[in-house]
């Protein structure tokens, strides 16, 4: 139906990664534009002497803001059942749709015009609502994205590591208490008193507002720096790994769909993949790059996924484009190059080491035979004249 199809190319244009054609970078580029004008509205909003008139016009931006961000919410509200995830599970899949993080940040980003429309004295709500819409970035933004991966992923031992801080600032504040109640009952004459000192010492601020008099209270709070500094470098850890764990694995994937795509590995099964993945190094090169010169050696052959390139052999030239390979001849022979290969275009390339073809084809007897049976058709039309070659000639 019409409808449907309409729904389809609308979802293909918000959502974003579906699509990349001119429409879909246009409403994302327009989203991330509308999202910094409110949020630089807002906090416009807090200068002291602003005339009537600056208000308005600030007033303005957030009810036209405001309505985008609804017109959009509805809008994925409305496509979500072509969700590749939610869309098959009717109403039950809009609404488990409708309670992911991200839709939910966009509907908190809904509340400052809803409330500036029939609350205007909550102020205070407005301009926090306002500035959490920043956060509706994450979705036009990989880098944010994997940031909240991390987090909701490591979760469990960042909860454990602050325990562990607050341990620390409880027995901070209560050795303080115990040490300088007498000497300064105005600063340390309670445990919650002494925890703004805790707190600024371990975080390793230290203001000077509050500070030990005593030689035993000075030691003590060289130790208590000093577990400070421990204890941070606990959370730092636990986010730098799950930034490693979150990389590899995005790199696992995409290298997983690009191997998938190559002809030559077609049949192979998922633990051959995933060893082959494990090998492989993924290149991304501008046009006009030379990807090797005649005469190197050959220590890598390379699948292209995506892109063109150009071999260069003495007496002709050839194209080579997506699902082809080349260099496997001076691999698989172990001899030096015999042509050039320049890419035409920008280009996605997978590289093989020559030592990991060689075992890759030893546990591989259907690859090995493809790779030989295209060298030795290759090394035949290296015999033939340009007049004559019909088939394509490849590089060494």
């Amino acid at each position: 139906m019409a409808w449907k199809s309409l729904r389809r190319r609308t979802y293909e244009i918000i959502e974003p990664g579906i699509r990349r054609g001119g429409a879909a970078k246009l409403f994302h580029r327009l989203s991330v534009a509308i999202i910094l004008v409110s949020v630089a509205a807002a906090v416009a909003s807090t200068l002291s002497g602003l005339d009537p008139a600056a208000r308005t016009i600030l007033i303005s931006i957030e009810i036209g803001c405001g309505t985008f961000f609804i017109i959009e919410y509805a809008l994925r509200l409305w496509t979500a059942p072509e969700h590749p995830v939610f869309g098959a599970r009717g109403f039950e899949g809009i609404r488990s749709y409708a309670l992911t993080p991200l839709m939910v940040l966009d509907a908190i980003g809904l509340l400052p015009t809803l409330l500036l429309l029939v609350a205007r004295w909550a102020t205070g709500a407005i301009l926090m609502f306002q500035v959490l819409r920043f956060f509706r970035l994450a979705r036009y933004s990989p880098a944010l994205a994997t940031v909240g991966r991390v987090l909701a992923n490591e979760w469990r031992p960042l909860i454990a590591s602050g325990t562990i801080g607050l341990g620390l600032l409880l027995i901070a504040a209560t050795g303080m208490y115990l040490i300088e109640q007498d000497v300064q009952p105005q600063h340390f004459g309670s445990i919650p008193a002494a925890m703004y000192w805790a707190v600024v010492t371990v975080v390793t601020v230290g203001y000077g507002d509050v500070v030990p008099t005593t030689p035993l209270g000075k030691l003590f709070t060289g130790f208590v720096m000093i577990g400070g500094l421990i204890f941070f470098a606990l959370p730092v850890a636990i986010i730098a790994t799950g930034f490693l764990a979150e990389i590899r694995r995005r790199d696992f994937i995409v290298n997983y769909g690009m191997v998938a795509r190559v002809p030559a590995f077609a049949g192979l099964d998922a633990a051959a993949l995933a060893e082959l993945v494990g090998m492989l190094r993924a290149r991304r090169l501008l046009s006009n790059t030379v990807v090797f010169q005649k005469g190197d050696e050959g220590e890598n052959m390379y699948f292209i996924v995506s892109g063109e390139v150009e071999v260069v052999l003495p007496n002709q030239s050839v194209r080579l484009r997506e699902g082809d390979f080349f260099g496997e001849i001076a691999v698989l022979a172990r001899v030096q190059r015999t042509a050039s290969v320049i890419t035409r275009s920008v280009c996605e390339l997978l590289a093989l080491d020559a030592a990991d073809v060689i075992k890759f084809i030893d546990r591989n007897p259907r690859v090995a035979a493809v790779l030989k049976e295209t060298m030795a058709a290759r090394q035949g039309n290296k015999e033939q004249s340009p007049a004559t070659a019909n088939e394509p000639t490849f590089s060494r």
